[in-house]
């Protein structure tokens, strides 16, 4: 395990590391990300004490932040991060689940207490960051990462053409209130079965699927158009802004219109 601030060798162009990276921002940081997650767009995010945010083994990536000792990194070797994510998961390929910033305590208490038990990160012993790698690993194991999914029908996951109609009908009906025997009669399975297969085939449940493509949409919203909150809200779903502000902030460590200033502000230096 390595620990450091960012320096100017890791900001600007867009690269892949073979670490999971931790990136603690502090008080006076200014950091900025942007990240692709499989197939979707870039997305800047920027990043701000206490939120941290967290970096998967090669996903492509830039970092943007004021110079000076003002972000922490911690760098996990992708082979232990990998073990100790399989170990805890019970899954040989463990895959991360969206978002890449988090309101992360724990973290956040250990990057502090590095700091102030090691002003000079130097001195840091191997025991020590071993036992460090360990912890953090199995924590972002636990609550960032998903089990594999389940690749084909005879081991029990819902079919491919199933799913595809299962997002189809989620992607035509976000805005309604949506129950998980609607679901399951789109591909004419029971409830009880289509939870159970749903799960086995992408790592989450029904209701946290929906829930997270909610909150994407939500972010393209806020992010892309001038809607009101009020009308961003309904249009993925929820009855209440109250409600959608709870939930949003919940998963993405940000309030909507918290989350909005930041989007605009990330482009505006994009360009």
């Amino acid at each position: 395990m390595r620990i450091a601030y960012l320096g100017t060798a890791d900001l600007g162009s867009v690269r892949t590391r073979d670490s999971l990276d931790i990136l603690v921002p502090k008080e006076t940081a200014n950091l900025f990300t942007t990240h692709r997650m499989e197939a979707a767009r870039d997305r800047t995010a920027y990043v701000r004490a206490p939120l941290v945010t967290i970096v998967p083994p090669a996903l492509p990536h830039a970092l943007a932040d004021r110079p000076g000792p003002n972000t922490l990194i911690l760098s996990i070797a992708e082979p232990f991060f990998s073990e100790t994510a399989r170990a805890a998961l019970g899954s040989d390929e463990p895959s991360f689940v969206e978002p890449h910033a988090a309101a992360d305590s724990l973290i956040r208490e250990v990057a502090d207490a590095v700091v102030r038990e090691f002003p000079s990160l130097d001195r840091l012993t191997a025991s020590f960051l071993n036992a460090l790698a360990a912890l953090l690993a199995a924590h972002v194991a636990r609550n960032y990462l998903a089990a594999a999914p389940v690749k084909a029908m005879s081991n029990g996951g819902l079919a491919a053409h199933k799913m595809r109609c299962v997002r189809n009908f989620i992607a035509e009906h976000l805005g309604e209130t949506i129950r998980v025997e609607q679901l399951a009669a789109a591909v004419h399975l029971s409830p009880f079965h289509f939870a159970r297969m749903f799960k086995q085939a992408t790592g989450q449940s029904p209701h946290l699927h929906l829930l997270l493509q909610r909150i994407e949409r939500a972010k393209e919203l806020l992010a892309g158009t001038d809607s009101p909150i009020i009308e961003v809200a309904a249009d993925v779903g929820f009855r209440t802004q109250g409600h959608f502000t709870d939930v949003f902030h919940r998963y993405t460590g940000f309030t909507p219109k918290v989350f909005r200033l930041n989007a605009r502000e990330a482009s505006s230096r994009a360009h």
